[in-house]
C-alpha cells in the first residue's frame, strides 16, 4: 500500500472538527428525509480545507456498457489531496441509471458523489434536531471521550492486517501524540506485528507443503 501517512493524519484531525450531517431534503416517493450532496459538503469543506486536503469528485467513464452498447451507470472518482505532501487516495463508486436521459445520469452523479464522500469519510446523515446538536456539543468537549489505553491499542493493532499497518500507524501516533512514553510502547507492537505477519505466512506455507 502506498504510504499515504501525512494525508491520513491531516483527515484523521479534519474529521474532529466535521459539522453534523443533516437531512435536509425530502424524497416525495419513499416519503422519507436525506441528506443532500450540499449538506454533506458543508459539513466537511472547511475542516478539509484547513488541514491542507483537497477532494475532487469527477466523473468518470469506465467504459462499461449494456448489451446494447449505451452507458447504464454513473461512476465518480472521489480523490482526497494532501496538499503539502502531494500524498493522494483515491476510490470510485458506480451507480446504476435509472433513466438513461440527462436527468438520470446527473441525478445518480449526485448520488455517487454523496455516498462516496459518506463512506470514505465515515460519516453518518443525523435528523435536523437535538441529536446533532448533542453531537456538536460532544465534539468540542474533548474530555468527554477516555482517551485510548495501551491494551485497547495493542489489541487493535494484534488484530489489524497486515496491509493496514501504515494507516493503523498514522492512527496511533495521532492518538498517543501527547504520550511520548505509551507511544513507544505502541510503535513496538506495530514493528512486532509487521515481523509476526510473514512469519507466520511462512509457517502456513511450509506445513501445507508438508502436508
Amino acid at each position: 500500500m502506498e504510504n499515504v501517512s501525512k494525508l491520513m493524519s491531516a483527515v484523521l484531525t479534519a474529521q474532529k472538527a466535521f459539522g453534523a450531517v443533516l437531512k435536509d431534503a425530502n424524497n416525495p416517493h419513499l416519503k422519507v428525509k436525506y441528506a443532500s450532496l450540499g449538506s454533506v459538503l458543508d459539513a466537511i469543506s472547511q475542516p478539509l480545507l484547513d488541514v491542507g486536503v483537497v477532494l475532487l469528485q469527477p466523473a468518470v467513464d469506465t467504459g462499461e456498457r449494456d448489451e446494447n452498447g449505451k452507458v447504464h451507470i454513473a461512476s465518480v472518482r472521489t480523490i482526497l489531496i494532501h496538499a503539502a505532501s502531494g500524498e493522494s487516495f483515491e476510490t470510485t463508486t458506480s451507480i446504476p441509471l435509472v433513466k438513461a436521459d440527462p436527468q438520470g445520469y446527473g441525478s445518480a452523479l449526485t448520488y455517487a458523489r454523496r455516498y462516496a464522500i459518506l463512506g470514505l469519510l465515515g460519516l453518518a446523515p443525523e435528523d435536523d434536531d437535538g441529536q446533532a446538536a448533542s453531537r456538536r456539543t460532544a465534539a468540542n468537549v474533548s474530555q468527554a471521550r477516555p482517551p485510548m489505553t495501551i491494551e485497547s491499542a495493542k489489541k487493535r493493532i494484534s488484530m489489524t492486517a497486515p496491509d493496514r499497518l501504515t494507516v493503523a500507524e498514522t492512527a496511533m501516533r495521532e492518538a498517543f501524540k501527547d504520550r511520548p512514553e505509551e507511544l513507544k510502547q505502541v510503535l513496538e507492537a506495530i514493528e512486532a506485528r509487521k515481523k509476526e505477519a510473514p512469519a507466520k505466512e511462512a509457517a502456513a506455507k511450509s506445513t501445507a507443503a508438508a502436508a
